[in-house]
């Protein structure tokens, strides 16, 4: 069954605007919440990034995956490519933010969170695209 927006199953739809949502959680986190020092705050949109996120791998993601690995073969389709591009850069950042979120979440800011500020720059940016990249194979299989 096809969504709303094309050809796309519908739980592709919904783990599309999870993503849209999880995107702007984390740019309001760290453009507006980071730079203004409030680091709980930011932890707080962070975790929820995480956990949206989270559910939309493991409930939409991986099960998109597996029921297609036998298409996954052809190397020649630009999606596919893109697929598999997407899918280390999308492990990482994920095990990354959880990691994260686990550290800020369970020890005192002072120490765990701003140890690792040098990490979280970089993990954005690659949760960054991942996330666009995974747009770019949603939007090439809805409108494809």
């Amino acid at each position: 069954m096809s969504g709303p927006l094309g050809k796309a199953p519908v739980t592709s739809d919904i783990a599309f605007f999870l993503e849209i949502t999880v995107i702007i959680i984390l740019f309001f986190g760290r453009f507006r919440l980071a730079r203004k020092q409030r680091l709980v705050a930011h932890g707080y949109t962070t975790m929820s990034a995480v956990i949206l996120h989270a559910c939309s791998v493991a409930l939409v993601m991986i099960p998109s995956l597996a029921r297609s690995l036998d298409l996954l073969a052809d190397l020649q389709n630009p999606t596919i490519i893109v697929t598999w591009i997407h899918v280390p850069i999308g492990l990482t950042a994920l095990i990354l933010g959880i990691f994260l979120v686990a550290v800020w979440r369970f020890r005192p800011p002072a120490t765990s969170c701003l140890k690792r500020k040098r990490l979280m720059r970089p993990l954005f940016w690659l949760w960054t695209l991942s996330l666009s990249l995974g747009i770019l194979i949603y939007l090439s299989i809805a409108l494809g």
